[in-house]
């Protein structure tokens, strides 16, 4: 069975000023992966609160994270196709586009709603209603792998 590329990403804020802290996507096969992000030096956004609940400190983006290139580069290398349907498709644009722009690239990834997905309709309420986007990015893009699953039984 070949899934649906899926993607989410957290960021240091709920701000426009936001930086991307981790990311994660799933392969075709259903491997999820994830990463800390090495905040790059003119990204100095950080909200203390919401550190609290994605326990991810600026220390810890330091000495774990990857640098930014590092994860466009095996980003990049493990899409098939350069289409990732993610939970938030304005915010992971938006921060993806960030991490590109660190670099000086211009990102050739498209993102949509997940939504969009037959089966992933009925996400958006049920996403809202479970605060599941509270959740660490390598756990929302196993919900979305797992539901894009579940519905695809139900056909």
């Amino acid at each position: 069975m070949e899934y649906p590329s899926f993607v989410a990403i957290d960021a240091s804020s709920y701000e426009d000023s936001a930086h991307p802290i981790a990311i994660a996507w799933s392969l075709a096969d259903g491997t999820v992966k994830t990463t800390l992000i090495q905040p790059d030096d003119d990204w100095d956004d950080w909200d203390f609160a919401l550190e609290d609940l994605h326990g991810i400190s600026q220390d810890t983006l330091y000495q774990m994270g990857e640098t930014g290139w590092s994860v466009i580069r095996e980003l990049e290398a493990d899409l098939d196709h350069p289409f990732l349907l993610a939970d938030h498709a304005e915010r992971c644009e938006l921060l993806l586009e960030k991490l590109y722009d660190a670099y000086g690239k211009e990102s050739s990834i498209e993102i949509g709603a997940c939504q969009a997905e037959p089966g992933l309709d009925m996400l958006g309420e049920w996403y809202e209603d479970t605060n599941f986007w509270h959740q660490p990015c390598d756990e929302r893009v196993r919900l979305l792998l797992f539901k894009w699953n579940e519905s695809k039984d139900h056909q």
